[in-house]
């Protein structure tokens, strides 16, 4: 006959994973680790006389070569434009690919599931309970 520890056991795990759900569902949109955490990616133009770092998808660093201040406003801003989108490019080369997943209904399956095998094991539960019960009667 299951135990009560078995359903109590199994409810926790499934109401811990529902929290954790909820947790990840009520995170702030953009919310992001500090700074520190985040990884870089660096990019160059011009044989590395323009440089670029991006963390967190802004601009982090960016150095110009003062020689180049002497170029064309429209050429320097091509060699920019070339240095941090080659930062940009090895940020994302940094980056696992995470599977999106849509929380709302993995929270409602989870629920489901939770309510269902509670359900079941409590039948289960029932009817073992019933079949001692007929066990331990005297035969006649």
């Amino acid at each position: 006959m299951p135990n009560d520890a078995h359903l109590t056991g199994l409810d926790a795990l499934l109401s811990e994973t529902r929290q954790a759900l909820e947790a990840a569902r009520s995170r702030a949109p953009g919310e992001a680790p500090a700074d520190e955490e985040q990884p870089v990616g660096h990019g160059e133009a011009l044989d590395g006389r323009v440089r670029a770092a991006v963390r967190g998808g802004r601009v982090d660093e960016l150095t110009v070569d003062p020689r180049l201040m002497r170029l064309p406003a429209q050429d320097l801003m091509e060699h920019v434009r070339a240095a941090v989108n080659a930062a940009l490019d090895d940020l994302g080369s940094h980056q696992p690919e995470l599977p999106t997943v849509e929380l709302d209904s993995l929270a409602g399956g989870l629920q489901e599931v939770q309510d269902r095998s509670l359900r079941q094991m409590a039948q289960m539960n029932e009817a073992l309970q019933d079949v001692v019960a007929l066990l331990r009667t005297p035969r006649r």
